[in-house]
């Protein structure tokens, strides 16, 4: 062992005469997990109101409902007594939402914390919901929200066409309206009397989820059909969206024609429209055309490729 030890201290570098023996390295103390804990305690109960508000409006309003809410008391108390938070409401029944969420119940209880102030109302990917917005949610819905400015209804697909139109037309301040992915009934319908009684109506989105070619010499006059006839009369629309839609050109000239003030038209997947050279003049004065070839890229819904041949039957159309 002392050969060992000698050994050691012989590979040791000697230190020079006038070499200043160098103190330790300091290594800082490490804190105990008491201390750590202390440092990363937060009172988030205590967190000013402004603070709270901007945090919530990060959520959407299921989250805010299911979860939020019941953190604390006074996050319970600002979003049930703080009517700002909830001029805007979006139900999402998005990816790890439990099924038995009854989102109609939630966009009640948003809809009222909101104390006749919300502008904007979003109902997204809803049609699987146990149970789904019906109509009597929406007759709720035009009496206690009377300053909506944006009405957005994507797969909402248990509400008939009648109850859609009655809504819509309550709403005399709005300014964007969407009717995506739709299959309960006309479009068409839905729309009627919007020019008169929406005359603020700017944006307006009608999608599909696919194009549907149709077999010469079968009937195909569905119900879910848009040949968007009341469009030529909202004079102010800036912005229309018409993905998959079924009209020709004669529709769309209607629309360029009554439209003048359009600055956006997006007819991608619209593959029953011709961009001949007199289609191409017409939506010349217009900012910016997506065509129906266009790239999907941007496009933010589910959609499928165009079916090429199919049959009509009661309503729906089937891949032949």
């Amino acid at each position: 062992m002392a050969s060992s030890s000698s050994s050691r201290i012989g590979h040791r570098r000697p230190r020079l005469a006038d070499e200043q023996e160098q103190p330790l390295a300091h290594v800082p103390r490490r804190e105990g997990k008491a201390e750590l804990e202390e440092e990363e305690t937060r009172d988030w109960a205590a967190l000013p109101v402004d603070t709270l508000l901007a945090v919530l409006r990060r959520l959407d309003g299921v989250d805010i409902l299911v979860g939020a809410g019941h953190v604390c008391r006074p996050w319970r108390r600002a979003t049930r007594e703080e009517p700002e938070l909830w001029r805007r409401v979006h139900m999402h029944r998005r990816a790890g939402l439990a099924y038995d969420v009854d989102l109609q119940s939630a966009a009640r209880a948003a809809v009222m914390r909101s104390a006749s102030r919300c502008e904007a109302f979003l109902a997204l990917d809803c049609a699987g919901a146990r149970p789904g917005f019906d109509d009597d949610f929406f007759l709720f819905l035009a009496d206690a929200a009377p300053k909506l400015k944006s009405l957005r209804l994507i797969s909402c697909n248990r509400v008939f066409p009648r109850m859609i139109n009655q809504t819509i037309t309550k709403f005399s301040l709005l300014e964007e309206l969407e009717l995506s992915l739709y299959h309960r009934g006309s479009i068409d319908y839905c729309l009627i009397g919007v020019s008169d009684t929406c005359p603020l109506l700017i944006r307006l989105q009608l999608n599909h989820d696919r194009f549907y070619y149709r077999r010469s010499g079968v009937f195909m006059g569905g119900d879910c059909e848009c040949k968007c006839m009341a469009l030529p009369w909202m004079r102010k629309l800036r912005s229309l969206q018409l993905f998959a839609n079924s009209i020709h050109n004669k529709e769309l000239a209607a629309i360029l024609d009554g439209c003048r003030q359009l600055e956006y038209l997006d007819i991608r997947h619209c593959f029953n429209v011709s961009m001949n050279d007199e289609m191409r003049d017409r939506c010349a004065r217009v900012k910016t055309v997506r065509q129906p070839e266009d790239s999907m890229e941007d496009y933010d819904l589910r959609y499928d490729s165009p079916v090429t041949d199919c049959i009509y039957y009661s309503g729906v159309m089937y891949p032949d």
